[in-house]
């Protein structure tokens, strides 16, 4: 039992009286890159371990301006802890820029630690930037784009099956400096899908690669305006619901396409898709199509529409309304625009303000009457006009007339008084 005690006593005596072993303080010195250009900067850090107070300087010399700098604290509860210091030094000059730590650390123990270092960077002249912005590589996993890729070739094509949601380009840049932008996972719809893969050379000049995916429409309905070729879209995904419409179905050669209704104004909207796969909403009627333009304000949502009256004395042309161009009669500051209130399904004539990009609504027989007006007051101003210039080419023609009649008199007078001589 005695030999029992005793070895309970001699652990105990092992475990609990023994000085407790504190990790002793430490110090390391880095820099962020050993070699920079002229003109760049570098970081030096300092980072100290199982420290409760510090006194550090990072100093620098050579081919720099300076940067050095002193850290002194503590870690606020007397206990060891980790802590970073860093500077950063802008290089002046090729050559070497030099990096060195001095002062000292303390342990929680009391330990103080005198501590040295040092660290060197590389200054060299910089380099010509680069111009490349071109592709070493350009694929869409599992299928093949056509024709075979050739950096120096920027159109390619390819054909998925019509039941084709997404796909992913990959692509990588011949220069490590240039950026890239384009690639990932991309969502294709029925038909054309063109996509932009575009390199950006470190001198920042853009070189853009087109993708152009076509999803396969075994039944693509095909409508040709003003020369150009559509399809109608048949999947909802990527028709943007304007407001005041809802959504609804139009049937078109049997096949229930996606559409947007307004019940005031009686229109149906069915997207189109060009050759270059951008999709716009056009006004559909028994197989008639007409683009919709849209101008929406706080108060007023107007869908520009075909005038059909010709106002003589106003001038044709295109004007972009929203990034749009829509048909307006234009005579000085007036832009007349004829469009259906989608609020209350009303018909007016607007004039356009293209600085304030507002439209306010006209009487546009009233603006005609009064231009008419105008017109008749200026012949009758014109009329006046010439009955004056008439009466005093008149009146200068009669004092002519007279001076001359005088002139004749005179030397007829003359000649009497020379005979009666």
């Amino acid at each position: 039992m005695k030999i029992i005690k005793y070895l309970f006593y001699s652990l105990f005596t092992f475990f609990f009286l023994i000085p407790p072993v504190y990790a002793a303080g430490t110090v390391t010195l880095s820099v962020n890159s050993g070699t920079i250009e002229n003109g760049s900067k570098v970081t030096a850090t300092v980072t100290a371990k199982n420290v409760a107070a510090w006194n550090v300087t990072i100093s620098s010399s050579g081919a720099t301006s300076g940067c050095t700098e002193k850290f002194v604290g503590d870690s606020g509860t007397g206990k060891n802890t980790t802590k970073s210091f860093s500077v950063t030094c802008k290089a002046t000059s090729v050559g070497i820029i030099n990096f060195s730590i001095s002062g000292d650390i303390t342990s929680e123990n009391g330990n103080n630690t005198k501590i040295s270092g040092s660290k060197s960077v590389k200054v060299v002249t910089p380099r010509e930037k680069s111009n490349n912005n071109k592709l070493k590589s350009l694929s869409v996993s599992d299928y093949t784009i056509s024709p075979e890729f050739n950096a120096s070739t920027n159109e390619y094509y390819l054909t998925v099956p019509s039941t084709t949601e997404k796909i992913t380009i990959s692509a990588t840049k011949a220069d490590s400096y240039a950026t890239l932008e384009g690639t990932g996972e991309k969502e294709v719809n029925l038909g054309t899908n063109v996509f932009e893969i575009v390199v950006t050379s470190e001198t920042g000049i853009s070189n853009i690669y087109k993708l152009t995916v076509s999803v396969e429409d075994l039944n693509p309905i095909e409508v040709e305006i003003n020369g150009e070729k559509y399809t109608v879209v048949k999947e909802d995904k990527n028709l943007k619901k304007p407001e005041l419409f809802d959504e609804t179905t139009v049937k078109i050669n049997n096949f229930d396409i996606p559409a947007f209704y307004n019940e005031q104004v009686n229109y149906t909207l069915v997207g189109l898709k060009n050759s270059e796969g951008i999709i716009t909403l056009y006004i559909y009627d028994n197989g008639k199509y007409q683009m919709y333009h849209e101008y929406t304000s706080d108060k007023l949502t107007v869908v520009f529409l075909t005038m059909d009256k010709n106002i003589k004395f106003f001038n044709k042309t295109k004007l972009t309304i929203n990034e749009e161009e829509v048909i307006v009669y234009k005579y000085k500051s007036f832009n007349i625009v004829y469009g259906v209130n989608l609020v209350n399904g009303e018909k007016h004539y607007y004039n356009y303000d293209a600085i304030d990009n507002t439209l306010q609504k006209i009487d546009l027989d009233q603006i005609i009457d009064d231009y008419n007006q105008i017109k008749d007051h200026q012949y009758i101003i014109y009329a006046l006009g010439s009955a004056i210039v008439i009466l005093i080419l008149i009146i200068i023609l009669l004092s002519r007339n007279k001076a001359k009649i005088k002139k004749i008199e005179t030397k007829l007078e003359a000649k009497k008084e020379k005979k009666k001589k």
